[in-house]
């Protein structure tokens, strides 16, 4: 079924002739944005996305583009001085991976260990199974201690089991990769993000009840292999988009996180490629910004944080990729880019 959505999609003519692709034919920049952007706004008419819709991670499904995103709902008095807001994931579905109907609740916040919020999904396949991460927070305000990377998984989008908190430590936004390596998985996740200096690691397993036991895990880490380092300069580094496979390489599109004076500044979209025979390879990666927060529905207007650019789903049409991202910690979007045109980009030196 994924062949066939691909072939729907080229078949819709040449770039200048296809009506999806005007919007961004004969532009200069490297990754073009969607003229349609936003493609989700929040939804005044779900208390539950009432606020904020965001942080998208995609994935073919059925011939369709499923898109699972973070939801914000509106604000809910805590007390006469303060208000939260349930964030939860969303599910939607498109047949051209621009105009996305269907929406509804996925997952939420029901279980002790994610009492506050499950936020940030990432989809990956393998063998017909789909894992779904994302960030389970368990307090308010959220602590390094109840901020964990959690997974539940799904065949079809209807039947959804959740697996539990596979880290027992600080952690959040990963991904289960979509192959096997010598027979066994393999996790990429963000270890203390809110501990600095961060930095993400891939972590081998068998099965995915070594992810619950603590044992496990005291022997993971010293066996992890680190894939980026968060510096005195940068020291905030995750995971962005899952991977996706090239022929010799795996494509990741990942956050570019300004951070000053103890503030986040602006959050920008830049790219890596690894070794698809030993991912935790960094073959090249971007050196400056691919997409910084610029346009209207990617800025704050309010300070310290000036705008966002997050990057969290990729999808492959043909010689097509598209990034879909959050934009402004508020809507969903899209820019594309020429797979060949990237990949030479990035073995040039990504600047």
């Amino acid at each position: 079924m994924r062949k066939s959505l691909k072939l729907r999609l080229l078949r819709a003519g040449p770039l200048k002739n296809n009506p999806v692709a005007v919007a961004v034919y004969g532009c200069r920049p490297l990754l073009r944005r969607f003229i349609g952007n936003p493609l989700l706004y929040p939804n005044p008419r779900n208390w539950l996305e009432a606020s904020a819709v965001f942080n998208p991670s995609v994935t073919v499904f059925d011939g369709r583009v499923v898109m699972l995103y973070r939801a914000l709902s509106k604000d809910i008095p805590r007390s006469p001085y303060e208000s939260i807001r349930i964030s939860t994931i969303f599910y939607a579905e498109s047949h051209d991976g621009y105009s996305f109907e269907g929406r509804r609740m996925l997952l939420g916040p029901e279980l002790p260990w994610e009492s506050h919020s499950v936020e940030d999904p990432r989809i990956t396949e393998v063998n017909g199974v789909y894992y779904i991460t994302y960030t389970a927070v368990a307090s308010i305000p959220p602590r390094p201690d109840t901020v964990h990377l959690a997974l539940a998984v799904t065949e079809d989008f209807r039947r959804v089991s959740k697996v539990g908190l596979i880290c027992p430590y600080n952690s959040k936004a990963g991904f289960v990769f979509p192959r096997k390596y010598d027979g066994r998985y393999v996790l990429a996740l963000t270890l203390n993000p809110d501990l600095p200096p961060s930095r993400v690691v891939l972590v081998h397993f068998d099965k995915l009840s070594d992810l619950l036991d603590r044992e496990f895990w005291e022997v993971a880490l010293g066996e992890a292999r680190v894939v980026l380092q968060g510096t005195p300069a940068r020291p905030f580094v995750e995971v962005g988009t899952p991977p996706l496979g090239l022929d010799s390489y795996w494509l990741l599109f990942l956050p570019d996180i300004a951070y000053e004076e103890g503030h986040f500044r602006e959050f920008r979209a830049t790219a890596m490629l690894l070794d698809k025979d030993d991912p935790a390879r960094v073959v090249a990666k971007s050196e400056k910004p691919l997409l910084s927060p610029t346009l209207e529905y990617e800025l704050t207007f309010s300070e310290p944080l000036r705008g966002v650019v997050f990057p969290s789903g990729v999808a492959r049409f043909g010689d097509k990729v598209l990034l879909y991202y959050g934009a402004a910690d508020r809507y969903v979007a899209v820019a594309e880019v020429d797979v060949e045109s990237l990949v030479r980009h990035l073995l040039r030196g990504g600047s």
